[in-house]
């Protein structure tokens, strides 16, 4: 898309104007190009049109702060193991979701108070160690009547979590091939069925059956070597 340019607010920072071609209606919007110690600049379209209260470095931590919202989905379907259930019915569904949820939210408090414990960013710690310490958790609050200790063992368990840590890589960049990411979502990279091989292969694979020693079994199964 190419929108109209309405007016310049700095370097990289413009308010344009889009238009739906279907009901011709307008939105104003801002346009941000954010470049990130050299790589490949990226193109952000917010509303939050003001640049005093909205700088576009702010709106670029804003992005990364936005991509918690991805990592989210992962922990909870593949770390917690959230796609496969044990219910039969709808209500046993919904407790079931419900207690993930509540883990969930315990490890995430978790690691909040982890993180500004340690004075590092959330994204710096480990969600799976931070299961496995819940898990651990759990069992010592289970396995206590006095109440004082609650204190003490929650205590304990936001200090383990703030000792795993994670490669955090915040400028991270992976060259994109369109192209090949398109072969390899189409399966094209893939050998189909009855496809010729290569004469080179073909003609290794004939080596190899003629060089192999050829065997017979007998009827008690004993193998015997032919000449």
């Amino acid at each position: 898309m190419r929108p109209q340019v309405l007016r310049t607010l700095g370097q990289g920072d413009y308010l344009c104007q889009i238009k739906d071609s279907h009901d011709k209606t307008t939105l104003t919007v801002r346009v941000v190009f954010i470049h990130r110690n050299g790589f490949r600049r990226r193109r952000l379209v917010t509303s939050l049109l003001d640049p005093s209260l909205f700088p576009p470095s702010e709106l670029a931590r804003l992005y990364h702060m936005r991509w918690d919202i991805e990592t989210f989905y992962r922990d909870f379907k593949h770390t917690l193991r959230a796609t496969s259930w044990h219910c039969h019915t709808p209500t046993s569904f919904h407790q079931e979701l419900l207690v993930h949820m509540i883990a969930l939210c315990l490890i995430r408090t978790a690691m909040l108070e982890a993180s500004r414990l340690a004075n590092v960013s959330v994204g710096q710690l480990s969600f799976a160690r931070a299961l496995t310490e819940t898990r651990l958790f759990l069992k010592f609050l289970l396995s206590t009547t006095e109440v004082l200790l609650w204190s003490s063992i929650y205590a304990a368990f936001v200090q383990c979590c703030s000792q795993h840590r994670v490669q955090f890589k915040p400028d991270r960049h992976f060259p994109r091939d369109r192209q090949q990411y398109r072969r390899k979502s189409r399966g094209l990279e893939q050998r189909h069925r009855g496809r010729k091989r290569k004469a080179a292969l073909l003609q290794s694979s004939a080596l190899e059956t003629f060089n192999k020693p050829q065997t017979l079994k007998d009827s008690k199964n004993r193998v015997f070597l032919l000449s």
